[in-house]
């Protein structure tokens, strides 16, 4: 699967969007949203795990007596980490 950047595809949505007869450069508004996402904790990631997400997720798992909120707690935020 081909990687996208983010900010192309959101800069793309904006220009679809956005019918005037002067094109613009939407890299600066695309740029704008994504900031605005990470400042409210957010952030888009892929649907489908990559390889190294699933390796980032695998390799978070810790063996033995783990409290299942904190083992999932544990894996999302490796997994999360690693699709930035």
């Amino acid at each position: 699967m081909k990687q996208v950047k983010l900010a192309d595809t959101i800069a793309h949505a904006i220009r679809d969007a956005d019918k005037r007869y002067f094109f613009e450069d939407y890299t600066k508004q695309a740029d704008a949203v994504l900031a605005a996402l990470k400042k409210a904790g957010m952030m888009v990631v892929p649907r489908e795990p990559t390889p190294e997400i699933i390796e980032a997720g695998k390799n978070s798992l810790k063996y033995g007596t783990q409290r299942p909120g904190d083992m999932l707690r544990s894996l999302y935020q490796a997994m999360i980490g690693a699709a930035k």
